[in-house]
């Protein structure tokens, strides 16, 4: 047996691991970033106590009728049901009950979750004694506030508009267009309508992956989202990183832009990865775990920055799609039960390939909609079992060198 690692795989679904049993004669080399333990009890509870540019929530609680929190959906790995406990405690403090608080999904342009998931989302505890809610992104009951100063027009969920206190809990993972998530992108796109939520994507350009500042003199998607976060009136965000493990390693309590860009600074820390040039040049393979954000199928592209950098190397995308519904708002321009409508009305066809050259794409360990899959990769191969892989590719290389990069939305590589 030659050389054997663990990778982790189904994000909200069992976060079970995968053994990689490599040959003999293949050289593995795996790049992690720099770990950090999950954060005890004292230190949320410090964070939420001494709020970053902002009062404690139990001081802004005080003379609220009601109040939302928002959260983020499982196409996140935010452990959101770690906080809300705090959250709820510090409102109980400020006199808001129970039955005058509300939460809402902020899954932006994604399909609902179900009340299964809901639980994983939130906590049993929640779903028992609160109300909570999906967005829906073409909803006619958004609440219309007309323009910001940019011209985005601004269609919000009327529950969160209807709340007097409004709380924000989202992950700060890299991003492509907004440098990192949390911070006001629970507002755009999370409980934003379409119209909003498509005049941030077209009219501003994207900041970059793990970028902390904009490129330009320009307003760009990051901006944006700022903007809105206080043209809403965003009152108070818990933006958290995490470790491999999904656990939180930071937690950026208060004013939703100051927390954020506090929270940012540190993520670009603690996800940096380093990897040498020289082994880029000659690496064969490179495999890439989608981990922890494998559960929605077409967030796959949040895992995919490797390419950029191992150019030359076959790709291996590990990525369990745990969801198998290959849906996205915004790019398939119509509501979720039009979208369930038109797939049952569809024959899926596809041809299933094997691996025949370097360039191809293979998929491993994955619920991806095959037809969706063949049709998006012509050159891709969706394969069940790593014996199966590892005996096609042992056809094209005798020695291999491969890079393992074992969870690619929360690293950000530096190359050395």
């Amino acid at each position: 047996m030659g050389f054997v690692i663990k990778i982790a795989t189904g994000a909200w679904n069992g976060d079970k691991y995968r053994v990689l049993n490599f040959p003999d004669n293949w050289n593995i080399s795996v790049y992690e970033s720099q770990w950090f333990d999950a954060l005890d009890e004292s230190h949320i509870r410090s964070a939420f106590a001494k709020p970053i540019g902002a009062k404690p929530i139990h001081q802004l609680a005080q003379g609220k009728k009601n109040a939302v929190i928002i959260v983020d959906d499982l196409s996140r790995p935010t452990p959101a049901y770690a906080v809300i406990p705090y959250i709820l405690n510090d409102l109980s403090k400020g006199g808001i009950k129970e039955e005058s608080i509300s939460f809402v999904i902020g899954g932006g342009t994604h399909r609902p979750l179900n009340d299964e998931e809901i639980a994983r989302k939130v906590g049993d505890s929640v779903v028992s004694k609160f109300s909570v809610y999906n967005h829906n992104v073409f909803s006619k009951n958004l609440e219309n506030l007309g323009y910001m100063d940019d011209g985005t027009p601004m269609y919000i969920n009327e529950i969160v508009m209807h709340s007097d206190l409004k709380i924000g809990v989202g992950g700060i993972i890299p991003h492509v267009s907004a440098g990192f998530g949390g911070g006001g992108k629970i507002i755009i796109p999370g409980v934003a309508g379409y119209d909003t939520i498509a005049y941030n994507h077209s009219k501003f350009k994207g900041r970059g992956r793990g970028i902390l500042k904009e490129q330009g003199s320009e307003k760009d998607m990051r901006d944006n989202v700022e903007d809105a976060a206080r043209f809403v009136g965003l009152d108070f965000m818990a933006n958290i990183t995490i470790n491999s493990k999904r656990q939180i390693t930071g937690i950026f309590a208060g004013d939703a832009i100051e927390s954020y860009r506090q929270g940012a600074v540190f993520a670009k820390e603690i996800y940096d990865t380093i990897i040498p040039e020289e082994d880029i040049e000659s690496s064969d393979i490179v495999i890439i775990n989608a981990y922890p954000q494998d559960y929605d199928p077409a967030q796959m592209g949040k895992s995919v920055w490797p390419y950029d950098v191992f150019k030359n190397a076959q790709k291996i995308m590990v990525n369990t799609a745990s969801d198998g519904i290959n849906y996205h708002g915004l790019a398939d321009k119509m509501d979720y039960e039009s979208y369930l409508k038109m797939k049952n009305a569809e024959t899926p066809t596809f041809t299933e390939r094997e691996i025949q050259s370097k360039d191809d794409f293979i998929l491993l360990f994955s619920n991806f909609p095959k037809a969706d899959f063949y049709k998006r990769y012509p050159n891709g191969v969706m394969l069940e079992n790593w014996d199966d892989l590892v005996k096609q590719l042992n056809k094209l290389y005798n020695d291999a060198k491969v890079a393992v990069i074992p969870y690619s939305p929360i690293q950000l590589p530096h190359i050395v």
